[in-house]
């Protein structure tokens, strides 16, 4: 099966289009981001190192094919199941050809990825006509066997320098447990899946992979949630004061508006520092205790609710 297919810049190891034939969702691409990343990163450290040549890279029961087209200067790359090789290499010649056909984008590049984009669909017929080729499962399925045929082709680190890095690993796993703000624990996440990765550990790599994937997923259910309860409490106190006519503002029934900024900023906790969720907090409190606080001053809390941003990153930090 092939699974990959990429485009490297052969003088600066740059991606330039990539192509999935995976059987994996856009939620579990992002899930494993992170052993992408890690392949990608490997790949174009292989095609700096300079391909005159088919190269054949083995990362366990895979195959990485690298192919120079010099017409372009760029190298293709292939990663495919080692025992599909023989088919494959039949394939590559057509595959170049195909490439070639859109020659010009290359040599006139506006430095867009999006340009190749355009290769997607006779590439993408090219492949399927193989059926042999498309029928797998994922490179996923397998990520500690691909991390450690990787990490076989990097130098070990020396005694010292490994020893820092435990130590480090050390602190940060202890300020991961102890971390409350998302955003902290994303960026703790990700630094502990760079450690892992240089010291050769699959395992904590894909454990820290799958944190940082909960993390994102959390962050994204919190933006969607702080939307729906800002845009509530905007709409239920423009209803209220619509409906108060020439009553004073103390008189308006501002409970759901109440419900609705307090559960707004119940949801910042963990997103932003406590200065900003206290303040919402604060601001809600005052529309239930309305009776205790000068009108003038009711008057502010409504002015500042009613001028919130709707962008709910302007809450995050």
């Amino acid at each position: 099966m092939i699974y990959s297919l990429f485009l490297y810049q052969s003088k600066s190891g740059l991606l330039l289009y990539d192509k999935n034939f995976q059987d994996v969702s856009d939620g579990k691409l992002e899930m494993f981001s992170a052993f992408f990343s890690a392949l990608k990163s490997f790949i174009s450290e292989m095609v700096l190192s300079g391909s005159k040549e088919l190269k054949n890279i083995e990362l366990g029961d895979y195959l990485v094919l690298i192919t120079l087209i010099p017409e372009i200067k760029s190298d293709l790359v292939i990663i495919a199941d080692k025992e599909d090789n023989k088919t494959i290499n039949k394939l590559i010649p057509k595959i170049v050809k195909v490439i070639l056909n859109y020659k010009e984008l290359f040599i006139s590049w506006d430095q867009s990825v999006k340009t190749f984009k355009i290769l997607d669909q006779p590439l993408t017929e090219l492949i399927l006509s193989k059926k042999k080729l498309v029928e797998g499962t994922s490179l996923t399925e397998k990520q500690n066997v691909v991390l450690k045929s990787i990490w076989a082709h990097k130098k070990d680190l020396s005694a010292e320098i490994k020893q820092n890095l435990i130590a480090e690993k050390e602190i940060l796993q202890k300020k991961l447990l102890t971390t409350e703000n998302f955003h902290k624990k994303l960026i703790l996440a990700e630094k502990l899946i760079e450690i892992s990765e240089k010291l050769k550990d699959d395992k904590d790599f894909i454990k820290y992979q799958k944190d940082a994937k909960i993390i994102k997923d959390e962050i994204s259910d919190r933006k969607l949630k702080l939307a729906y309860y800002l845009e509530r409490s905007k709409e239920s106190l423009s209803y209220t004061l619509d409906n108060l006519g020439s009553k004073s503002l103390k008189d308006g029934d501002y409970k759901e508006t109440y419900l609705n900024l307090y559960s707004f900023s119940s949801k910042l906790k963990n997103v932003t520092d406590s200065e900003t969720y206290k303040k919402y907090q604060l601001l809600a409190k005052k529309l239930i205790d309305k009776e205790q606080i000068p009108v003038d001053e009711l008057s502010q809390v409504i002015s500042e609710i009613l001028a919130m941003k709707d962008d709910i990153n302007v809450y995050l930090k």
